[in-house]
C-alpha cells in the first residue's frame, strides 16, 4: 500500500532568496519541480549570466536548495515555494524563458490520482505562451504510460515540435530509476 499523499500547495507565495527579477537580467530558464536541485545548480553555475527560476511545492526541498544555492554563492538562481499551475500567470509574463525544464515529475501512477499530474493541456498551453519563440520545454520520465500521455498532451496543445534527446545531468531520480532498470524517455518539445 502507497503511503504517497496529495500536499496541497501553499496558500501564499514564497520567495528565496527575494522575488526574482523580470527585467533586464539575462536570459530566463524555468524549472518546475526541482528536486534535490542537482540540475538547476548545475546550470546556474555554468551559466553565470542565465537567471534560473525554480518552482518547488515541498517546503523541504525548497529550502534545501535555497541553502545549496546560497552555499554556493549562486546569485542567478531564485526559488518560489508555490503550485507552477497557479504562480505562471501571477508571477511572469508571456515569452520570458527560452528554456522550462520539468524533469521527472511525480507520474501518480494509480488512476484515481491521475488528476494531480503535473503535465496536462491546460498547463503546457500555459508553458507555451511564456516561452520565447524557438525556445523548448524539456522532459524526462520513467515512467512509460507518462511519457506517452505527455507526448499526447503536447500534439493536443499543438504549436511544438518533438525531439528526442539524450540524458541532461544525472539527477539523483534519474540515477535511482537507472539503477533499478527502468527505461527513462527524454524529450525536448521545441516552441514553433
Amino acid at each position: 500500500m502507497s503511503t504517497k499523499v496529495y500536499i496541497p500547495p501553499p496558500k501564499e507565495l514564497e520567495f528565496l532568496p527575494s522575488p526574482p527579477p523580470l527585467e533586464g537580467a539575462g536570459p530566463f530558464v524555468l524549472e518546475i519541480g526541482p528536486g534535490k536541485g542537482e540540475f538547476l545548480l548545475h546550470l546556474a553555475e555554468q551559466e553565470p549570466g542565465t537567471t534560473f527560476v525554480a518552482v518547488e511545492i515541498r517546503r523541504g526541498r525548497f529550502a534545501k536548495i535555497a541553502k545549496r544555492a546560497a552555499a554556493r554563492g549562486l546569485k542567478n538562481v531564485f526559488l518560489v515555494l508555490g503550485d507552477a499551475r497557479e504562480c505562471l500567470t501571477r508571477l511572469f509574463r508571456p515569452g520570458l524563458f527560452e528554456r522550462i525544464y520539468v524533469l521527472f515529475p511525480d507520474p501518480w501512477p494509480k488512476r484515481r490520482h491521475s488528476k494531480h499530474r503535473l503535465l496536462k493541456p491546460e498547463l503546457l498551453a500555459r508553458l507555451r505562451d511564456y516561452l520565447k519563440p524557438g525556445g523548448a520545454i524539456y522532459n524526462a520520465t520513467d515512467a512509460g504510460f507518462y511519457s506517452e500521455e505527455i507526448v499526447a498532451a503536447f500534439e493536443e496543445v499543438g504549436g511544438f515540435e518533438k525531439h528526442a534527446v539524450e540524458s541532461l545531468y544525472p539527477t539523483y531520480f534519474e540515477k535511482k530509476w537507472k539503477e533499478l532498470g527502468r527505461a527513462i524517455d527524454y524529450w525536448k518539445f521545441v516552441k514553433l
